[in-house]
């Protein structure tokens, strides 16, 4: 059995690829790293890879991670410049060193000791985030835009992989690294229990550890969809219960069987993918509560 999910309608691409590779004996690893490639090479995805959402200063830096669930090694990098593929940086983090987290200007420096090739800021910054940036960079009062590439895999093997990649908030402060990247926030796998990837605004999925809260439950004994769905309502109203008013939450996840379930909090959210009998394909996630409906009430 091998199966599949990627967040995001864009992600279905990604979900393709992967069905290629686990399909024909692959692992879960290779079948999640070379999915999102296609992810963060296309310039009509304006929150990943090239083309992605540029910072205050309108620089393009980009976060990644990946995790194997056989070992609990990851890999992490965060606010990359000049690199395409921060995802295989990632995994390079994780298979190369004693390490997990890499950032800025030393990350960038490991990925060129490694020997990946870099990339111009012509070719990274695409003409439509430059425009949005120019109009945008005066007005905003706060980041927006923040839809993250999370995807977990299982392949015919049984190992369980997540990898993840963003550009992150759009207009963010230079430096500013959100959930993507954060293991038990943005991501998190345990081979035999399961998998989980979030997107969304990531100051509200970090303080609500959400991936390994999906992941716990799913231990537990809850199925994908009851563990997701918890996770999502308990993240909402924990945050309200603060004094904050939720943004975007959304995760996606699947078991050791290869189940799998999205929920969220905001009309809007899909995911993308496939398992062994069942093609790829698209699955709307109606929200399991509406931060915008609740606002307005």
């Amino acid at each position: 059995m091998w199966s599949m999910i990627a967040t995001w309608p864009f992600s279905l691409q990604c979900v393709e690829k992967g069905e290629e590779i686990l399909k024909g004996g692959g692992r879960a690893l290779d079948a999640v790293e070379r999915g999102i490639h296609l992810v963060e090479t296309d310039p009509t995805v304006d929150c990943v890879g090239r083309g992605g959402y540029l910072n205050a200063d309108g620089e393009l830096a980009l976060d990644a991670a990946m995790m194997d669930g056989d070992t609990l090694k990851m890999g992490v990098v965060a606010c990359v410049r000049g690199f395409e593929h921060p995802v295989s940086i990632a995994r390079a983090v994780m298979e190369k060193t004693k390490h997990s987290i890499l950032v800025g200007q030393y990350a960038e420096s490991f990925a060129r000791r490694m020997g990946f090739q870099e990339a111009p800021p012509e070719y990274m910054i695409t003409d439509h985030a430059r425009l949005k940036y120019e109009a945008e960079k005066d007005k905003a009062t706060k980041p927006s835009g923040h839809d993250t590439i999370g995807c977990v895999a299982l392949d015919q093997a049984g190992s369980l992989c997540v990898a993840t990649s963003t550009s992150g908030a759009n207009l963010r402060l230079p430096g500013r690294v959100g959930d993507t990247p954060i293991i038990g926030s943005g991501f998190y796998v345990q081979s035999g229990v399961g998998g989980a990837a979030a997107t969304g605004l990531g100051e509200d999925i970090m303080r609500t550890c959400c991936s390994f809260r999906v992941v716990d439950l799913m231990r537990r004994g809850l199925s994908a969809q009851d563990a997701v769905n918890e996770v999502v309502l308990t993240a909402h109203y924990t945050l309200k219960q603060c004094g904050l008013k939720p943004d975007c939450i959304a995760l996606v996840c699947m078991d050791a069987r290869g189940n799998t379930a999205g929920a969220c909090n905001h009309k809007g959210f899909a995911y993308a993918c496939a398992r062994e009998g069942e093609a790829p394909h698209l699955v709307e996630v109606p929200p399991i509560i509406d931060k915008d409906e609740e606002q307005e009430g």
